[in-house]
């Protein structure tokens, strides 16, 4: 077992905490998740917005040299996409993703579905997600509770982008909304498919990503447990 850590500068006295246990993440596999808030890869270069990004990712540039993760969460966007500026929003958001692959040249970036479509977040659809993987060979983390929560067609998007599946995130909800709820609690079928990741992708790692408190402890090590099982 290992950790996927989410970068959150943001947050008053993370970055002390991070020093603090920095030989703790360093005994086992890492990977990191890119900053979320703070950072916004669909805004050009120049702007507050962009400016504001790269003071998060190169903090996140810096902790990347000391713990040495293997692979990076990325998302092309995490802003509410404006009526008539997808194409513009997309464009900025894969020359700024060129950009990311310039300053972490050690560490292996996956590009995660995001977005929420009841939320108008969603700057790919499923097919143009696939396509645009397949096409520029991306390497490519699922979050399957994103895909739920879109209607898409899970195990399809799994099947066509095996080749470049590195690893997923795993929580469950209603079908509708971002909810991080436990993995058996929602309206994914979890053992299902958690089988069929196992059989489609076997190299591929599960992170259990959840976010409320609630569901740490013990929670999270029965839901670890159930995925040995599999």
């Amino acid at each position: 077992m290992g950790f996927e850590l989410l970068m959150m500068f943001d947050l008053p006295d993370w970055e002390e905490d991070l020093k603090r246990n920095l030989s703790f993440f360093s005994r086992g596999p890492l990977i990191f998740h890119e900053p979320v808030w703070g950072v916004e890869h669909s805004a050009p270069r120049g702007s507050a917005a962009w400016e504001e990004g790269m003071y998060h990712i190169r903090l996140t540039q810096k902790y990347a040299r000391i713990l040495r993760p293997s692979d990076m969460v990325c998302h092309l966007n995490n802003c509410v996409i404006p009526e008539g500026k997808r194409d513009a929003l997309l464009q900025t958001s894969l020359e700024n993703l060129q950009e990311m692959r310039d300053l972490f040249p050690e560490v292996r970036l996956l590009v995660e579905n995001t977005g929420i479509r009841s939320e108008n977040t969603c700057l790919l659809d499923q097919d143009e997600f696939t396509d645009l993987c397949r096409d520029r060979h991306w390497d490519v983390l699922i979050d399957v509770g994103h895909a739920n929560a879109n209607h898409w067609d899970l195990f399809r998007l799994v099947h066509d982008l095996r080749d470049r599946i590195r690893g997923y995130h795993l929580h469950n909800n209603d079908g509708r909304s971002d909810q991080h709820n436990r993995i058996f609690h929602g309206s994914i079928d979890f053992v299902r498919l958690l089988h069929y990741l196992k059989a489609e992708t076997p190299g591929a790692y599960w992170v259990l990503e959840y976010t409320r408190p609630e569901f740490h402890g013990r929670p999270l090590t029965e839901d670890i447990d159930s995925c040995y099982r599999v």
